[in-house]
């Protein structure tokens, strides 16, 4: 039997995203076309279109990468050790992998994010997921006691300002990723340090 219309159509979208990810990273964005998406995967223009206008599909490569990072450490089951400090630094620090590999594409999806004209689960779905991730840390290495309460809120400061940080990153020429490692690890201590101070 066959494979029904809609497994079909998730089939020529993964193929599509793939390509438009690979192009990106191989040409830049700018200078990768509908058409050479269509043609890396063996689809016509339409196709490629009906999928996505560029911008989405730049967007869902994205978004793809940081859901495929979330699944892997829900499929491993394991969790960070050390302060909780460390601990958010790690579960941070695959997304830093991702924003230092291509600099150019990662300043072109946080472009395209800021014109507010696409929808990114990195916003939603994911950002819930990083924020239960960041305050499982603070529960579980938490000296004082913190209690869900306090945790939620310190997670939520914590992720908001990973998100401008990471954002704001790839504006500024020649920073490195251990630059914005050192940078995340001063605003994650910062925020720890100021909640300890409130006990």
């Amino acid at each position: 039997m066959g494979a029904t219309r809609e497994e079909q159509r998730r089939e020529t979208e993964t193929r599509v995203l793939r390509a438009a990810g690979e192009l990106f990273r191989a040409h830049g964005f700018a200078n990768t076309t509908i058409r050479d998406i269509a043609a890396a995967c063996g689809v016509s223009a339409g196709t490629v279109a009906s999928v996505g206008e560029k911008d989405a599909l730049l967007v869902a490569s994205f978004d793809r990468l940081i859901e495929r990072i979330h699944e892997d450490r829900s499929r491993s089951g394991g969790s960070p050790e050390g302060s909780a400090v460390e601990q958010i630094l790690m579960l941070l620090d695959p997304f830093v992998e991702i924003f230092a590999a291509d600099v150019g594409l990662a300043r072109a999806y946080g472009s395209v994010l800021v014109a507010g004209e696409r929808d990114s689960v990195v916003f939603s779905e994911l950002a819930d997921a990083l924020i239960r991730e960041i305050e499982a840390a603070l529960l579980r290495s938490s000296a004082h006691g913190m209690d869900a309460q306090t945790a939620r809120p310190l997670a939520e400061s914590i992720y908001f300002a990973y998100i401008g940080r990471l954002f704001s990153w790839p504006s500024r020429e020649a920073v490195t990723a251990d630059a914005l490692r050192h940078s995340l690890r001063r605003v994650v201590e910062a925020i720890c340090r100021s909640e300890e101070a409130e006990k």
